[in-house]
């Protein structure tokens, strides 16, 4: 794949089909729903940014907004587009982020939600794997919880 060719968009129309040849390609999870119930959220979710190669879906990262708090719900990176040496060649799991594709993908949406108001973003990672993709996009460790957060409420601090 031609990292050149790689763009990155907020809120980009995305079929289902592209979702779908995404998760098979990547034996991502949402395969063992079956297609009609893998693709649901696309039509709930506008809140999503995607990295495309020509018309190929090759990443994306989707968040639940209410207004102020954002949860990543979903933060995939094609296996191709990690690196060499995958432990468990899952793209749903971002293991490696060589290009920085996941990094941009994330920051944007982080951008995006900002503008929107958004002061309070929370994401649920897999512990010794990625920690340090989802810090890169400027969340941090929540020692209590074991959540990751970014906390930008003004009544903080």
């Amino acid at each position: 794949m031609n990292l050149e060719e790689v763009r990155i968009e907020y809120m980009p129309p995305v079929t289902e089909d592209q979702l779908w040849d995404f998760y098979v390609r990547n034996d991502i999870c949402e395969v063992g729903y079956g297609k009609e119930t893998a693709v649901i959220p696309l039509r709930h979710n506008p809140y999503m940014v995607c990295a495309f190669c020509g018309d190929q879906l090759v990443g994306i990262i989707r968040a639940a907004f209410d207004g102020l708090t954002a949860d990543i719900r979903e933060f995939c990176l094609e296996c191709s587009l990690q690196g060499a040496d995958l432990k468990y060649r899952n793209g749903s799991l971002i293991e490696k982020d060589e290009h920085g594709i996941a990094r941009r993908m994330g920051q944007l949406l982080i951008d995006e939600l900002r503008k929107l108001g958004n002061t309070f973003t929370t994401g649920y990672l897999v512990e010794n794997l990625e920690e340090e993709t989802y810090r890169a996009i400027g969340l941090e460790h929540n020692r209590v919880h074991l959540v990751y957060y970014r906390d930008e409420r003004p009544y903080v601090n």
